[in-house]
C-alpha cells in the first residue's frame, strides 16, 4: 500500500505542470524563426534588389539587340525584299522605260533602301509630269502614279513651233508648221529663245488661251488661232482666215455673246466679205468691211 501511494504521488507531480514541456517547445520555435530571419536578412544584404533588377534589364536589352540585328539583316539584306516590278500608271505621253530611267529606281534594289523623296524630285523635273506619287508595295513592287500635263496650244517661238501646256510650259516641238492637231495656234509672242521645259513669261499667252476658249464656247471648231498684236489687242481667226475678230480681253466676248452670235450668223449666211469684227469698243460691235 505504501509503495502504491508513492507512485501515485510521483505521477501526480509529473502531471501537475503539464504546460512546461510545451513552453520549451515555443521558445525553441521562436529561436529557430529568429535564426531564419537573420539568415534571410544576410542573404538580402548579399544580393540587393536594385542590382538584380539592373541585371535583368541588361539581359532584356541584350536579347532585344540580338533580335533587332537579325530583323535588320532580314529586312535589308534578304533577297525577298528586292525590287522586282516597277509599274507606271497615268502616263500617256511618257513611256514606262522613260519613267523608270528618270526615277533612278533600280531593279534588284532593296525596297526599304529606296529614297522616295529623291525619286519623286527627279520625276517632277520632267516638264511633262505635273504630279507624281510613288508607293512601295511590300515585298517587291513599286507603283509610280503620275499626272501628265496636257497640250493646250501650239505656240510659235522664233521660227519654231512648240506644243505648250495651259501654264505656258514648253513641252515638245510640234511635228510640223501646219496646225493639224486641232489645237489653237498662238503667234505674236516676243519671246525668241524659249527652250524645252521653260515657261513662257509673257502674260499675253494666258490671255490668248482664255480668248480662244471663250470663242470655242460660242462657235465650236470655228476659230483656230490667235495673233497677239499688243498687250490689249488680240486677233482671232478661223481656218481659212475669212472671219477675224479683234478683242482686248476674254470678258468682252462673254459680255457681247448674243450680239457676236447674230453678227457671225449674218456674215456666214450672206457670205459677206469683211476685214474683221472689232469688239474693243465699249457696249458696241464694229464691222470693218473689205474694200
Amino acid at each position: 500500500m505504501y509503495l502504491g501511494v508513492n507512485i501515485y504521488r510521483l505521477e501526480a507531480k509529473s502531471c501537475k505542470n503539464p504546460g512546461v514541456g510545451s513552453m520549451k517547445s515555443n521558445d525553441d520555435y521562436k529561436e529557430e524563426k529568429k535564426y531564419e530571419t537573420e539568415e534571410i536578412i544576410e542573404e538580402n544584404e548579399t544580393y540587393p534588389p536594385g542590382r538584380t533588377r539592373i541585371f535583368k534589364i541588361i539581359i532584356s536589352y541584350c536579347l532585344l539587340g540580338i533580335l533587332g540585328w537579325y530583323l535588320f539583316n532580314f529586312l535589308f539584306h534578304y533577297d525577298f525584299f528586292n525590287i522586282k516590278y516597277v509599274i507606271a500608271d497615268g502616263n500617256d505621253y511618257l513611256k514606262q522605260n522613260e519613267i523608270l530611267k528618270k526615277s533612278e529606281i533600280k531593279i534588284g534594289e532593296n525596297i526599304f533602301l529606296l529614297n522616295l523623296k529623291k525619286s519623286v524630285g527627279l520625276l517632277k523635273g520632267d516638264p511633262w509630269i505635273r504630279e507624281v506619287e510613288i508607293k512601295k508595295i511590300i515585298p517587291d513592287k513599286i507603283k509610280i502614279i503620275i499626272k501628265e500635263r496636257k497640250v493646250s496650244a501650239i505656240v510659235k517661238v522664233g521660227d519654231e513651233y512648240w506644243e505648250s501646256s495651259k501654264e505656258g510650259i514648253i513641252l515638245c516641238l510640234s511635228d510640223s508648221e501646219e496646225n493639224t492637231t486641232g489645237l489653237p495656234l498662238i503667234t505674236g509672242l516676243n519671246s525668241k529663245n524659249i527652250k524645252f521645259g521653260e515657261k513662257i513669261p509673257e502674260p499675253e499667252y494666258r490671255t490668248a488661251l482664255e480668248i480662244i476658249h471663250c470663242m470655242e464656247v460660242i462657235l465650236p471648231k470655228k476659230f483656230c488661232g490667235v495673233d497677239i498684236l499688243d498687250s490689249d489687242d488680240f486677233l482671232i481667226y478661223n481656218q481659212d482666215g475669212s472671219i477675224k475678230v479683234r478683242v482686248n480681253k476674254a470678258e468682252e466676248i462673254i459680255n457681247k455673246e448674243n450680239l457676236l452670235r447674230e453678227t457671225l450668223k449674218k456674215i456666214m449666211e450672206e457670205k459677206l466679205l469683211i476685214d474683221y469684227i472689232d469688239l474693243r469698243f465699249k457696249d458696241s460691235l464694229v464691222i470693218k468691211v473689205k474694200k
